[in-house]
């Protein structure tokens, strides 16, 4: 983080991590209950350079034009139908970036605390694909959501210690197990709200709360509660009630 309390206004991703202007912007606005839009980023060299470490190319102009933009869309249109959630992400993922996934199935996203209103996903292909990618970008907001509230109220102390993580299927920083927790439970009742005008929305909102549930019943609380602080305790109750 460049600075104790970070500002999305005149936000570039480009600009915060490069101090240079992105290559090319496509603004993509949703209309529905909440004013909603987020803006598409095409990093240039030397910005996409310092995020290469994290594996995933980034999907090309051509791309994005063909694919990109209505997938994007969709999600933005999917999320206006659950308001107070949809106004919770735009206001944190202002800038989106495109990542190529290996094969239709699969998908990958990331965001990055020091890269505070970004998020990288894929647009999903195949079956529930628009709801993928909505949560995707459900997933990785929520995760920027926390990290900003975390600079105000921290929830772990400085001895975290390690976990096992049903998320990651390895031990993890307690910091990282109530991130997981938190977004996911996000995602839970994002599904829950979301309005089941569909069969294939009906099937993936019970798949996803089969699996949501399955994973946070592997969660061990009574072994890391001890590491999280007076508000991250409290916020672990709330999570887990």
């Amino acid at each position: 983080m460049k600075e104790s309390e970070a500002r999305s206004e005149g936000y570039s991703t480009s600009q915060w991590i490069a101090s240079v202007p992105p290559s090319r912007v496509w603004h993509v606005p949703s209309q529905g209950a909440v004013e909603l839009s987020t803006i598409i980023e095409l990093l240039p060299a030397l910005a996409a350079q310092k995020l290469s470490s994290k594996g995933a190319p980034f999907a090309d102009e051509t791309w994005i034009t063909t694919y990109g933009l209505a997938g994007l869309e969709s999600a933005l249109s999917l999320l206006q139908q659950v308001p107070s959630l949809a106004e919770t992400v735009g206001a944190v993922a202002q800038r989106a970036h495109i990542l190529e996934a290996s094969e239709p199935g699969f998908d990958v996203s990331y965001s990055d605390p020091s890269i505070p209103f970004s998020v990288f996903l894929n647009i999903s292909e195949g079956r529930f694909s628009s709801l993928r990618t909505t949560e995707a970008l459900v997933h990785e907001a929520m995760h920027l959501q926390l990290s900003l509230i975390e600079q105000l109220v921290p929830i772990a102390k400085v001895d975290q210690g390690h976990h096992y993580s049903p998320w990651k299927r390895s031990k993890r920083p307690v910091s990282g197990l109530m991130h997981a927790l938190y977004v996911f439970r996000v995602v839970d009742q994002w599904l829950t709200q979301l309005p089941k005008t569909s069969q294939e929305t009906l099937d993936y909102a019970e798949k996803r709360h089969k699996e949501i549930g399955e994973d946070i019943e592997q969660l061990a609380p009574a072994s890391f509660v001890d590491h999280l602080t007076v508000d991250g305790q409290r916020l672990l109750s709330r999570l887990l009630s």
